[in-house]
């Protein structure tokens, strides 16, 4: 099984990204099918996902009547 770090976001969402093959994957260079979590990564930040919804600013905050 090929290894791939997990990265655990403070949001709870985790993404995985490749590490390393394994030893029948290594002779072809091509990622076999399964894989295994070789190190957790914890990150003390909002996944991209949550940041962007996080951070967008409100329209609806500014919106009414304007004065002239």
């Amino acid at each position: 099984m090929c290894r791939y770090y997990a990265h655990n976001f403070i949001c709870k969402h985790t993404t995985h990204s490749f590490a390393a093959f394994c030893e029948p994957a290594a002779l072809i260079q091509t990622r076999c099918g399964n894989h295994t979590i070789w190190q957790t990564i914890y990150i003390e930040e909002y996944c991209d996902d949550c940041k962007m919804f996080i951070t967008q600013p409100h329209t609806f905050a500014h919106q009414g009547r304007r004065s002239a």
